[in-house]
C-alpha cells in the first residue's frame, strides 16, 4: 500500500519552502534499490521542482536541492528515519534499508 508522506501533513506545498506551484514527489531514498521501498513506505515529500531537482533554485536561495547538496539529502534522510522510529524500532529500519541514516 503507498503512503503519502510519512513527514508531510499537508503534501499541497513544498516540505522545504512551502510554495505550492511546481510541485513534485522526492523520494528520500532514491536509487533502484530504495525508490520502491520509500513509495511504500511513504519515504517522500513534496518539493518546489527548484527545490527538488536544480543545482540552486531560481530565486538564488542558499539551499539548494536534495539531488545536488548533500547536506539537505543527509537531513531528509535523518529526519525521514526518526520520524518511522517514533513508531518503529531502528532495527525495523536496517531490515528495510539496510543501514542508519542517524
Amino acid at each position: 500500500m503507498k503512503k503519502a508522506s510519512i513527514l508531510q501533513e499537508d503534501t499541497e506545498s513544498c516540505y522545504i519552502s512551502g510554495r505550492t506551484d511546481a510541485l513534485e514527489w522526492h523520494h528520500i531514498y532514491g536509487g533502484r534499490r530504495w525508490r520502491r521501498i520509500s513509495e511504500r513506505e511513504g519515504f517522500k515529500v513534496r518539493l518546489n521542482h527548484f527545490y527538488h531537482n536544480e543545482p540552486k533554485c531560481k530565486e538564488n536561495c542558499f539551499i539548494g536541492s536534495p539531488h545536488f547538496n548533500k547536506e539537505v539529502r543527509e537531513r531528509l534522510q535523518a529526519e525521514c528515519q526518526a520520524k518511522y522510529e517514533e513508531t518503529h524500532s531502528r532495527e525495523e529500519f536496517m531490515v528495510l534499508m539496510g543501514r542508519s541514516f542517524l
